[in-house]
């Protein structure tokens, strides 16, 4: 991305340059103006509708008509709207989240930005709760499996307690579309009927072969699709082109993820953090496209 007159260049065909490091960030954002600037060009244009020129206005992080002196501010009904914390190291931390695929803690942005920790989860929690994950159906060839996450009682001995320990856990109910995007969703329980609502609601029955465990929760629900599954009680865990490896490469990512990085997630915020993984996940191919992806949807 670089800034020629009043315009914003595109970023460079994807074929050849795909990274975004820092040294591309300090270029592009060199201090809080251009950030400001970038926000303005992003969401409005330099013409007013009066026939009138939008111009900064000085000492101020506001944009005003040279005819009708109607001002733009280009934070307002964003997540920097009402912020003391300098653009910039906004922008820092939004290129840190976009290339941290392992997640990041508060923690970490806290020491990085020299800002407080109250500030720095601040920053983490207002990027997570933008990363909505669209309404486009899965087609094709689309795994589907769920999984059990947290919970602080232990089964136990011989599994003694694994009944009061599941409880205990939140349920995650996800799909993935080969080749393409994964929606992934917390779910009050792991019930037939759970199934089939996620189902109904991001994937498409038709033109879907629909790829699960042996489970015959799927039996009722999953009528109108093309099924075809693996038995794990069998150890069978592909038949030729047949598994759900692709979810569980996912869960197992998540897992550890938020094991090394985050230790512990409550259930109030756990859905925030899984849109986070979630959107890691369908803007894998390009560092550069994926912060591309991020400053829009938190600019708007």
């Amino acid at each position: 991305m670089r800034y020629t007159g009043d315009k914003i260049n595109k970023f460079y065909p994807m074929s050849k340059q795909t990274k975004y490091s820092i040294k591309d960030l300090r270029l592009d954002f060199p201090n809080d103006d251009a950030c400001l600037r970038y926000l303005f060009m992003s969401r409005h244009s330099w013409k007013c509708s009066c026939g009138g020129r939008y111009e900064r206005l000085k000492g101020r992080k506001q944009y005003q008509c040279s005819k009708c002196r109607f001002q733009i501010a280009p934070m307002k009904n964003t997540i920097f709207e009402k912020s003391t914390t300098p653009l910039t190291l906004w922008f820092h931390a939004i290129w840190v989240f976009s290339n941290a695929k392992t997640g990041i803690s508060a923690k970490e942005i806290e020491r990085q930005l020299g800002v407080t920790y109250k500030t720095a989860w601040r920053i983490l929690n207002l990027i997570r709760f933008k990363l909505y994950q669209d309404d486009k159906k899965l087609s094709g060839n689309v795994e589907m499996d769920e999984t059990f996450f947290g919970g602080r009682k232990k089964a136990g001995r011989n599994n003694k307690n694994l009944s009061r320990a599941m409880k205990e856990k939140s349920v995650i109910t996800g799909a993935i579309q080969r080749g393409g995007n994964a929606k992934v969703e917390v779910t009050k329980n792991a019930k037939a009927y759970t199934l089939g609502e996620f189902m109904d609601n991001h994937i498409d029955p038709n033109n879907t072969r629909l790829l699960t465990d042996e489970s015959n929760r799927y039996n009722r629900v999953a009528k109108k699709y093309k099924r075809e599954s693996v038995n794990h009680k069998r150890e069978e865990y592909a038949r030729g082109d047949v598994h759900v490896n692709s979810l569980e490469g996912f869960w197992s990512h998540v897992k550890r993820s938020i094991d090394g990085t985050h230790k512990a997630i409550s259930k109030k915020y756990l859905q925030s953090y899984v849109d986070g993984f979630v959107w890691h996940y369908n803007n894998r191919h390009s560092d550069m496209h994926r912060f591309l992806s991020l400053i829009g949807a938190l600019a708007k």
